[in-house]
């Protein structure tokens, strides 16, 4: 070979090496998986539907956001993964739907477009906010497609329409008939769309509005008798890679049409040839990355077209089944993780490749001609060297087969009568199967022939064992252990072919521990023993010795149903205290209960898979724990399991799958063919309650709270469909928590008692797989603080605090002007009053002495008028202390110092009456105004004794809210104010009310008497 081939033959290694590269990189990278699973046996399962109103199926989308949108005929609904929220068109609302019978969907960015029989309508997937788009005639928008950020493609009853997205136009497709009812539109992304009608589809090319149309010919439908009454209608189309498109039609099967050479080709109505459409009416239809074609059928449920093998797989009605289809299956749609949503007229439908692939083959037995299911559960299941499948039963022992599930009874093949139940089933090292049936210990022999297997059996019983044999084991000196029902454990010698009895006494009980359910070999000499009311037993076999395991602190061990050794620890199911795990030392196990995930504390199957996984029965499902990251996962009625009793027994084989044994059928576990769900899932903050009332958090600006608005509560959800039950999620609270707090599955978090401040929420989660998203969903909370916290308020409370000791230092101030006053007033007074009197005094004395020397009659007159000027002089000085004293500052001691003083009317014969109002002598009054009041009333009594020689004096003492009123009127003579100077007197009583801040009136007219009035208010004394 020369040097160029040798660069040749190099070079073509390289190009195979990249494609082969390539090809792995795109298996292992492929985001959106075609199927993981055998498409001949698919795990679809129903799904749960809390909250689904209306279970006519007729569209589903995915929105950006992850949510799964579901149209109805009676609404619109969106799912979590967990439960539905209802859209419904509420008569009078315009931001309700247009319609509630839902034809069509398409997400486009932030919005989700809806075709309803009453026009398009929009929701913002962010906002959830509805808007309606009504065309000037009325249009039902059976598809829509998205062209870029201003076009959609709608297809009506009349004709294809563009919607322009940005001014809500709408405009008329030119070349289409207005009557012509666009079913579907498909896009090349080429230039060109792919209109499917009612009898025809087309071709149109969006630059230069060209229209091509194909009525197709297909032979087979022409052939039918139907094909003149019932036209051809294409209901639904779909691109594949190859340029090929393909259609549904009613009547008429599958239809490829290949863009570049114009070629037809269609499937027809044939379930005898799986290379031909199986139903002849398919509705929906989509493919996927390995070249299958799944087809809506409203005849027959689910059909798959594998392309490269040319076949046809049919997943078809079943109304009797809980798991398959029960009604047409009418829409399609595969989300971005891959899983496929089957809408159909009584509910909805999904297969998820990321699931554990559960299946269910049903057993049968023959009755007669016919095959019907058995009643009773395999109690035991063993899967021996050669992969035959061993089941034991309350009615015999049987082998099964794998593909039919049909059973065979080999009781009788064996020398046994039918209905001999068997618990247990082993092998030992040279392929001879044991069993226990009934109490009778069965050595089975098999052999392949041509017509089937051939059985050579040896049967051996002891006149001591009379109970049910329940377990078996055989150690390496070929000795076999029998655990039974009521005689305790027997070890049976083949050799002598001797059963000896091994009772172990409990003295606790005082009584023969007689009921064994499992065995569990951890040594050559040790065997571990459990059953009802027995605890856990270690029996040394060489010795026959036995020893009772208990572990203190622990709850007793009394009842065991099963015990499990797999690579390196030994499980323990118990009756009604969960799962146990230990190890071959017998360590202080590690307790597994309802807190950790179990459903069931009742296990009563153990088994490990090749993965190392630990799969345990239990009375409400079947739980598989995964010891690396402790994480269980249980198979329950929501994954397909019709009945959850009657679960005892488990196997799993070298392949990684794990077979359980239900009423009628087995459920198989196939972990080769789960795919890893490595997609972290999408987290959205689904609500916002203060004080358990909904907040609008649809803006996903920052949320503004008053500062008693701080008891608030979040909801979140993690849009993984995928073993919704098992996602997790955590939560931190930026300005409170430190570190993300676990929630576990739990859905929703609340906080009490905030202080004012910004604080930013994050939630994130984990889907099934443990597979976390690193960027949480966030909603930003600010609190405002209360008034008392804001600057203002603090503000105010020093300008206020100023003003008050402002004020209470003018105040003091005010009090020590006022004594300053009052000092000098009084010294005034003393001055005034005091001492001029005293001066006369001094005055009148020198004369009088002069006088009765002189004159002794002018001495006399003077004396008396010393005499008066004294008496004077201490009423003066009287009243000045009165006013002075503290004592005396209540209107009661005025009232009363008033009254003292009208006894100069009753001397001069001068009636009166005084009325003081109610509650004016609770009161208290200041120093300086009680003087001054009282001077004004003894001036105007004075008056009214000496001048107006009056017969009668009305006085009274009145109040009107914060005003007083004092009036002194008399029946005197009276007097012409216009022709009497007023005197010192009234001067003096007008100067000592302005000092009052009040207001003195003198009236007076001849022969008419007069009235003095004072109007004052009365500062309380402090």
């Amino acid at each position: 070979m020369n040097s160029t081939d040798n660069k040749h033959c190099l070079l073509l290694k390289n190009i195979i090496g990249v494609l082969v590269i390539i090809g792995l990189l795109y298996l292992l990278c492929d985001p959106v998986p075609g199927c993981a699973q055998d498409i001949n046996n698919l795990h679809i399962e129903k799904v749960q539907e809390d909250g689904l109103t209306n279970d006519y199926i007729v569209c589903i989308n995915q929105d950006t956001k992850g949510f799964i949108w579901f149209g109805t005929r009676e609404g619109l609904f969106r799912y979590d993964g967990y439960s539905f929220r209802a859209f419904k068109n509420l008569p009078g609302d315009p931001s309700s739907l247009a319609n509630n019978v839902i034809v069509s969907l398409c997400s486009d960015k932030n919005n989700l477009w809806i075709g309803t029989l009453g026009g398009l309508s929009c929701i913002d997937v962010n906002t959830l906010a509805t808007t309606n788009f009504r065309a000037k005639e009325k249009l039902q928008a059976y598809a829509i497609l998205a062209d870029n950020d201003a076009l959609l493609w709608v297809g009506t009853t009349s004709g294809l329409f563009q919607f322009n997205k940005i001014n809500h136009s709408w405009k008329r497709v030119p070349g289409l008939e207005k009557n012509v009812f666009v079913s579907s539109i498909s896009d090349d992304h080429k230039n060109h769309l792919y209109i499917t009608t009612a009898n025809s589809f087309y071709a149109y090319e969006k630059s230069s509005g060209a229209w091509k149309h194909y009525q197709p010919d297909l032979p087979w439908y022409l052939k039918q008798k139907f094909s003149k009454n019932w036209p051809i209608i294409f209901c639904r189309s779909c691109l594949d890679n190859g340029g090929n498109l393909w259609m549904t039609t009613w009547n008429a099967g599958l239809v490829r049409f290949n863009t570049q050479s114009g070629a037809i080709k269609s499937w027809v109505h044939e379930t005898s040839d799986v290379r031909l459409m199986p139903y002849k009416i398919g509705i929906d239809i989509l493919t996927d990355t390995l070249q299958n074609l799944w087809i809506a059928n409203a005849e027959g449920g689910l059909t798959i077209f594998d392309l490269p093998k040319n076949k046809f797989t049919n997943y078809p009605v079943d109304r009797k089944s809980e798991n398959k289809f029960s009604s047409a299956v009418d829409a399609l749609f595969r989300d971005r993780s891959g899983t496929l949503w089957i809408g159909t007229i009584s509910g909805i439908y999904k297969y998820d490749p990321h699931s554990a692939p559960l299946s269910k083959k049903l057993l049968l037995v023959k009755k007669g001609k016919s095959f019907e299911q058995p009643y009773n559960s395999p109690e035991v299941m063993f899967k021996d060297k050669d992969s035959t499948l061993w089941i034991g039963t309350y009615d015999g022992l049987f082998i099964a087969d794998q593909k039919t599930g049909i059973l065979t009874n080999v009781s009788k093949a064996i020398g046994l009568p039918a209905n001999f139940p068997v618990f247990s089933i082993v092998q030992d090292k040279n392929g001879a199967i044991w069993c226990g049936e009934k109490n009778l210990l069965v050595k089975i022999s098999k052999k392949m022939t041509t017509t089937g297997f051939a059985f050579k059996s040896e049967i051996f019983k002891s006149e001591d064992l009379k109970s049910n044999i329940i377990c078996i084991d055989i150690d390496q000196l070929n000795r076999v252990w029998v655990g039974t029902h009521g005689d305790g454990i027997y070890r049976f010698d083949q050799s002598a072919k001797k059963f000896t009895s091994c009772h172990y006494e409990d003295k606790d009980i005082r009584s023969k521990i007689n009921e064994i359910r499992s065995f569990c070999r951890i040594s050559k000499d040790s065997l571990l023993a459990g059953g009802e009311n027995t605890g856990l037993l270690l029996l040394h076999t060489n010795t026959m010795r036995f020893e009772k395991i208990q572990w203190p602190g622990l709850a007793k061990l009394t009842d065991i149903n099963v015990i499990y050794k797999d690579r390196s620890d030994i499980w323990i199911g118990t009756e009604d205290k969960g799962l146990w795990r230990t190890d071959a030392r017998l360590e202080a196990p590690r307790v597994i209960g309802l807190n950790d995930g179990l459903p069931s504390v009742d296990i009563t199957g153990v088994v490990a898979d090749e993965k190392g996984n630990v799969w345990s029965l239990t009375s409400a499902g079947i739980a598989e724990l995964h010891l690396p990251d402790k994480k269980i996962i249980v198979f329950d009625k929501k994954d397909g399991m019709q009945s959850l009793d009657g679960f005892n027994a488990i196997i799993a084989d070298k392949k990684g799958n794990v077979s359980a044994g239900g009423r009628g059928c087995i459920y198989n576990f196939n972990a080769a063919d789960n795919l890893k769900n490595s997609r972290p899932p999408e987290v959205v903050i689904t609500d916002l309650k203060v004080f358990d009332k909904d907040y609008d958090i649809s803006s996903g600006k920052t949320i503004h709270l008053d500062y008693n608005q701080n008891y608030f509560s979040f909801e979140y959800v993690a849009l993984n469909y995928t073993q919704s039950k098992l996602n997790k999620y955590a939560y931190k609270m930026d300005g409170l928590d430190k570190k993300w707090n676990d929630a576990g599955t739990r859905r929703y978090v609340s906080y009490a008692n905030l202080d004012e401040g910004t604080y930013v929420f994050h939630v994130k989660a984990s889907n099934n797989e443990g597979v976390w998203n690193e960027a949480p969903a966030k909603l930003v909370i600010m609190i405002a603080p209360p008034f008392w916290h804001r600057w203002w308020f603090y503000l105010s409370v020093v300008l206020v605090l100023s003003a008050v000791i402002y004020s209470l230092y003018m105040y003091n101030i005010n009090q020590l002007k006022m004594r300053l006053q009052l000092r000098d007033k009084i010294a005034r007074d003393l001055h005034d009053d005091i001492g001029s009197t005293l001066s006369g005094i001094n005055i009148f004395s020198k004369m009088a002495l002069q006088k009765m020397y002189a004159d002794q009659s002018g001495g006399l007159e003077l004396v008396e008028k010393i005499s008066e000027r004294s008496k004077n002089t201490l009423d003066a000085l009287a009243d000045i202390v009165w006013s002075i004293n503290t004592r005396n500052d209540g209107m009661d001691n005025f009232l009363m110092k008033a009254n003292e003083y009208l006894s100069i009317l009753e001397a001069q014969g001068i009636a009166y009456d005084f009325t003081v109002g109610r509650d004016i002598e609770q009161l208290k009054i200041a120093m300086i105004l009680k003087r001054e009041l009282y001077l004004i009333f003894k001036e105007a009594i004075c008056n009214a004794s000496k001048y107006a020689k009056c017969s009668f004096v009305q006085i009274s003492l009145m109040r009107h809210k914060e005003m007083f009123t004092l009036s002194i009127r008399d029946n005197g003579k009276g007097f012409n104010r216009d022709s009497v100077l007023p005197g010192n007197g009234i001067y003096n009583m007008h100067e000592r009310a302005k000092k009052m801040n009040g207001e003195l009136v003198i009236d007076s007219k001849e022969n008419e008497g007069t009235t003095v009035m004072l109007n004052f208010r009365i500062t309380r004394f402090r």
